[in-house]
């Protein structure tokens, strides 16, 4: 998920948390600070947010690193030039622009 495809359409995210389900394991956060923020105690302080397409693929990366499951990936986005919503497909398993599935990457 690149910012711009060479089609012109990008790709973001739609991401759902779960505050109350959360153990402060804080990986989300040291992947994607600046998506999942946390709060003072060091549990996950969003609920839904739409993740923009220069950050998709940390976003990702990060809500699949949380050992509790508390960050899922509803939907993946892609939007034309306008903005326009082009495709909203369900996160099971979307690709990469280079084909390679999502969940086959590892964080170590």
């Amino acid at each position: 998920m690149s910012a711009r495809r060479p089609d012109g359409v990008t790709e973001s995210l739609l991401v759902k948390a779960h505050p109350a389900l959360c153990e402060g394991w804080g990986l989300c956060h040291k992947y994607a600070a600046d998506v999942y923020p946390l709060d003072d105690e060091g549990y996950i302080d969003i609920h839904m947010l739409e993740v923009p397409p220069e950050r998709a693929v940390d976003a990702w990366m990060a809500a699949r690193a949380c050992p509790s499951g508390v960050i899922t990936v509803v939907k993946l986005i892609r939007r034309d030039d306008d903005g326009n919503i082009v495709e909203e497909s369900d996160a099971d398993q979307p690709t990469l622009d280079n084909g390679l599935s999502v969940m086959a990457v590892t964080i170590t």
